[in-house]
């Protein structure tokens, strides 16, 4: 894996969304047998496993594209949030396990790649002196003028 992909975060968010769909899948068993006696809550206990799907696709985008990494990290933010009401929170080991992966998704940095010198160009250097960056042409230092 590349520098730029959260992988802490959709790691974290997968398992989480894990949990929330199991919840999710037992409120929709224990909803469908409770529709009997209750019918107009039904479709109520549906919406935790929809969560929980949508949970999991979004937390697997992260890794497919992580170039909207700050949108799938928000979207498992907003669901993991509403897991609470409609599935449990994922027994709320789901819950906590998604905010934590979409808040370290939101916040990842990603690290520019340094690329390679050309063959026979000059490798740029530090100064030992000041830490400044060494014109490699003239060996000088340019923050503080020394010759290196």
């Amino acid at each position: 894996m590349s520098n730029h992909v959260p992988v802490a975060g959709g790691v974290l968010s997968i398992i989480g969304s894990v949990f929330v769909l199991l919840a999710g899948a037992a409120l929709a068993v224990l909803g469908s047998f409770l529709s009997f006696f209750i019918g107009g809550l039904a479709g109520l206990f549906y919406i935790g496993l929809l969560i929980g799907v949508l949970m999991l696709i979004f937390s697997i985008l992260i890794f497919v594209m992580p170039s909207m990494k700050t949108a799938w990290g928000a979207l498992v933010i907003v669901l993991a949030i509403a897991s609470l009401p409609f599935a449990l929170g994922g027994f709320i080991i789901g819950f906590i396990l998604a905010l934590i992966g979409g808040i370290l998704t939101l916040v990842h940095k990603s690290t520019p790649a340094m690329a390679a010198p050309m063959p026979g160009q000059p490798v740029a250097m530090a100064c030992p002196a000041c830490g400044g960056m060494v014109n490699p042409q003239t060996r000088t230092c340019t923050a503080c003028g020394r010759q290196v």
